[in-house]
């Protein structure tokens, strides 16, 4: 399945590939995709699979200058399953993007457009404080009335900030990266609470719903002892916590 693009001349939607061809090196180009295949209109495209990093600078370049069409997926948080990653490359057009770097066209004059309002720059602040606690310290959650864990107890050891599990973003991405079982928590920092979550499977949400007038200063001290703990200022909101 292939994403959407601004510009004109890139297919998308579901494509049918023929003569396909795993990490075979260009001569002439001078790069070695992880695939390739030819598409119903003759032309050559190219794949790239981001499991462990993106595409390098280089090799973008090289993509770029020389007009190929080439899609990146992103699969690092995906099942290793092979009838699950099957339906996400087949059936899906979420975690992928052209490499290419040009603008999408302005809208029609005189057509009507929405006005989105920005974060509120204390949910970011948030979200890099309980970072750096993270990596200094840890997080202590409770989702149960008289249950506490210390999450670099049980294993967790990776925060990544805005990545994505399967199509769903978090503001920071918890795992445990020497375990089979990652045991995958998704916290997202928020102004309103929200009764429930779509979500994928074996993804737990922990929902840190903040006053937007609150302050740098508060959440560093309120956070300083890496505990996410409910207050008239702070709601703490667990969802798939056993």
């Amino acid at each position: 399945m292939l994403p959407r693009y601004g510009g004109f001349g890139f297919p998308t939607g579901l494509v049918r590939l023929r003569n396909i061809e795993v990490e075979k090196w260009d001569e002439r180009f001078k790069i070695r995709p992880d695939a390739e295949g030819i598409m119903p209109n003759g032309e050559r495209l190219l794949i790239e699979f981001n499991f462990a990093h993106k595409v390098d600078n280089e090799k973008r370049k090289i993509i770029v200058d020389n007009h190929l069409k080439c899609i990146e997926i992103d699969i690092k948080y995906q099942a290793d399953e092979k009838k699950e990653l099957r339906e996400f490359l087949v059936g899906s057009a979420e975690d992928r993007h052209w490499l290419v770097e040009l603008p999408p066209p302005p809208p029609p004059k005189g057509e009507s457009f929405s006005i989105s309002y920005p974060r509120k720059p204390i949910f970011d602040q948030t979200r890099s404080i309980l970072k750096e606690v993270f990596e200094n310290k840890s997080l202590r959650i409770t989702p149960r009335w008289g249950l506490s864990f210390d999450l670099k107890q049980y294993g967790y050891d990776t925060c990544e900030i805005g990545a994505k599990y399967r199509g769903f973003k978090a503001d920071l991405l918890l795992y445990r990266s020497q375990k089979e079982d990652k045991g995958y928590i998704a916290v997202n920092i928020r102004g309103r609470r929200r009764y429930e979550v779509e979500k994928p499977k074996n993804l737990r949400v922990i929902d840190i719903v903040i006053n937007p007038d609150l302050k740098e200063d508060f959440i560093r001290q309120y956070f300083a002892e890496g505990v996410l703990r409910d207050d008239f200022a702070v709601k703490i909101y667990y969802f798939d916590f056993k």
